[in-house]
């Protein structure tokens, strides 16, 4: 007997504006290439209508490109319109990811749920589908500057009892052959108190590489794990909410310049046991975070 996908009944089931939409006139235009300037985006962009205002976002210290860039138009409607016009389009060799800004969308009130180990297939249309049975009123997958999936979605609520419903419900729901992780969205505090600093080993001399004891040994396990190869715009955020897709971590920290402020491409998330930071460890070892692959270690200062 053939059996439904279990994602394809919740589409079939999920009713057409259900989820209600958060106006929005401003487009996040994300993997653009570095040398596109505000005034060649704008004409592009036009080609839709009007453009009100576009500012590509750029580091501070050296005044470079994100890679990114907020569009604004002169209405939602105009602005989803674009969406859909222009997504997923070639742009001087790179693939536009256009989607809502979502700067105001976050700053609503509400009760966040996490749904991690997504298959990659799943946009945010797919993952509300999903949850529509419980009224959520703002569905989101994460995903890259590329707009690739980083694998889990947040899902907003307007009440505790319909957030909890739905983590009753669907912890567990296989979508895909891969069963979702659903439970309370835990953000990183943001009082954290910052890992400590990992001291810089002297370099060695050529004196002191003379009978040079063999290198030591890989570090014992323990809570902390050592994320290096980290992208320059990675963020404390998105290396906390990357590690909540194996487990919830305690904190995660991108090591910072205190010169500069430039991130040095390595951070410490610490867990609440040496077995889950065993987990995570194994899980994302050599996972993608934005656009590179992460290596993941046990920390050897807190071994």
């Amino acid at each position: 007997i053939a059996t439904q996908d279990p994602l394809a009944a919740a589409m079939a089931a999920f009713p057409e504006g259900s989820i209600p939409p958060v106006a929005s006139s401003t487009l996040f235009v994300g993997n653009l290439p570095w040398t596109t300037t505000e005034d060649s985006l704008s004409e592009y962009m036009q080609a839709v209508g009007p453009v009100m205002s576009v500012q590509i976002q750029a580091h501070e210290d050296t005044g470079r490109s994100k890679g990114w860039a907020l569009v604004e138009y002169g209405s939602p409607e105009m602005a989803t319109y674009a969406i859909q016009r222009f997504h997923g389009l070639d742009f001087n060799g790179r693939t536009l990811n256009v989607r809502l800004d979502r700067t105001e969308i976050e700053k609503l009130a509400g009760v966040s749920v996490f749904c991690g180990n997504l298959p990659w297939s799943v946009k945010s249309e797919e993952l509300a589908a999903i949850f529509a049975a419980y009224s959520p009123f703002d569905v989101h997958v994460k995903t890259f500057q590329t707009g690739k999936s980083r694998g889990f979605g947040i899902v907003r609520f307007s009440t505790e009892e319909a957030a909890q419903a739905a983590i009753t419900s669907l912890n567990g729901f296989e979508v895909e052959g891969r069963m979702l992780e659903v439970r309370e969205d835990r953000p990183r505090p943001a009082d954290a108190a910052p890992a400590p600093r990992r001291p810089r080993p002297a370099r060695p001399t050529p004196m002191m590489m003379v009978g040079m004891p063999a290198p030591l040994p890989p570090a014992e396990p323990s809570p902390s794990l050592y994320v290096s190869n980290l992208a320059w715009v990675t963020t404390s955020d998105d290396l906390f909410q990357h590690f909540s897709t194996a487990g919830a971590p305690v904190s995660a920290n991108v090591q910072m310049n205190d010169k500069t402020g430039r991130s040095k491409g390595w951070g410490l998330v610490t867990y609440a046991s040496v077995e889950l930071a065993e987990q995570a460890k194994n899980a994302l070892h050599k996972s993608e975070l934005d656009g590179r692959p992460i290596s993941v270690r046990f920390d050897a200062k807190n071994a």
